[in-house]
């Protein structure tokens, strides 16, 4: 007995993206990370571009499948790193150096190993004497597994 052919166009496609998503793709490190600080910007973007709304931020999440927590300064539900960030973003913030970052998260047992990236860019607010104060950081956790499938669908 043969294969009858009769796969509708959806069950087609969705075969189709299956055999694309088993492709093996080989990136550089620096091409992860490049790929990672774009989409933290246009996630970022995304966010501005909705007033920092948190009706939003689901949604957004979701549009990016990305994870996003908004910290603000002595946040008591900040993980460590996300409290590092901080702190180096108010210091940062008296020399006027608040430009965005990321971060490669290292949860696997090999210590040259990561799974996903942290994108972080604070917001920020002049004051009177020309000094700027970090109301609070925007961190947008990126899996590296869906960086590499989005640019390998660049490819």
């Amino acid at each position: 007995m043969g294969c009858g052919g009769s796969l509708s166009d959806e069950q087609r496609k969705r075969l189709h993206e299956g055999m694309d998503q088993q492709q093996i793709v080989r990136l550089s490190d620096s091409e992860i990370v490049t790929a990672s600080l774009e989409q933290g910007r246009i996630v970022f973007a995304a966010l501005d571009q909705v007033k920092f709304n948190p009706a939003k931020v689901d949604s957004i999440a979701a549009r990016y499948h990305v994870r996003l927590r908004w910290i603000v300064p002595g946040s008591a539900d900040a993980l460590e790193i996300e409290n590092q960030l901080i702190e180096a973003y108010v210091i940062g913030a008296e020399t006027g150096s608040t430009q965005d970052n990321i971060q490669k998260l290292r949860t696997l047992p090999q210590a040259d190993e990561y799974d996903s990236l942290l994108y972080s860019r604070p917001l920020v607010k002049p004051i009177a004497d020309g000094a700027i104060n970090v109301e609070g950081v925007w961190n947008v956790y990126i899996a590296k597994k869906d960086i590499i499938l989005s640019v390998a669908k660049r490819k």
